[in-house]
């Protein structure tokens, strides 16, 4: 087979050429739809968003505060209360402690001793109120404080020692009686009184 000519090859390659012209790009198959369809979304987008949003509320200063349900709701509100108006009347002054207070209190407790002291004799081995009593049992009888607090009822007298609890008793009576008729003891009872009520304001 005879080997073909320069020429017929060069024909052949300018031929290509022409059929093929210049590329160009694809287009898209919704061509101008494309340019109308996006402007048609955007409004129905902006739909969806503004009801996703909430609806905004009035301003506070705009709200208005709730009126009470006349009627049948309104009988079943508590009646109002008349407290002032019944015990203003009846309003006065908290009289002050004074030395006759002390010593009515003072008495109080010395009774008290005595119920205490009545249950030791009773049942001395199950005695278990010891915290509350003014008297102990110690080596030779029993010893007696004067009160809870360290008191001095005149002569330095705040504790002693006695043989037996009928010795307690006896001087729990004459300790009554002193609190009653020494005019100095009722005033240091007094003013245990306001020392008391002045650690319990300031505690």
């Amino acid at each position: 087979m005879a080997k073909q000519t320069k020429p017929f090859i060069f024909e052949i390659k300018n031929s290509r050429r022409k059929k093929t012209g210049s590329v160009e790009q694809p287009k898209s198959i919704w061509g101008a739809f494309a340019s109308d369809l996006k402007h048609g979304l955007v409004p129905e987008n902006e739909e969806r968003v503004r009801s996703a949003a909430p609806a905004p509320g009035p301003v506070p200063s705009e709200l208005k505060p709730a009126v009470l349900a006349d009627g049948d709701d309104a009988a079943t509100l508590p009646p109002r209360s008349r407290f002032i108006e019944k015990w203003a009347a009846r309003k006065a002054e908290k009289p002050k402690a004074g030395p006759g207070d002390a010593v009515a209190t003072f008495l109080a407790r010395i009774e008290r001793q005595k119920a205490l002291l009545a249950e030791f004799r009773a049942h001395p081995s199950g005695f278990k109120k010891w915290r509350s009593a003014w008297f102990r049992e110690v080596t030779g009888g029993f010893g007696v404080s004067i009160s809870y607090d360290a008191v001095d009822a005149g002569g330095g007298l705040r504790y002693l020692v006695v043989e037996t609890a009928q010795d307690v008793a006896e001087f729990l009576d004459d300790l009554a009686q002193h609190a009653q008729t020494d005019v100095n003891f009722q005033r240091v009872l007094k003013e245990t009184r306001l020392q008391r009520a002045a650690r319990r304001v300031g505690g």
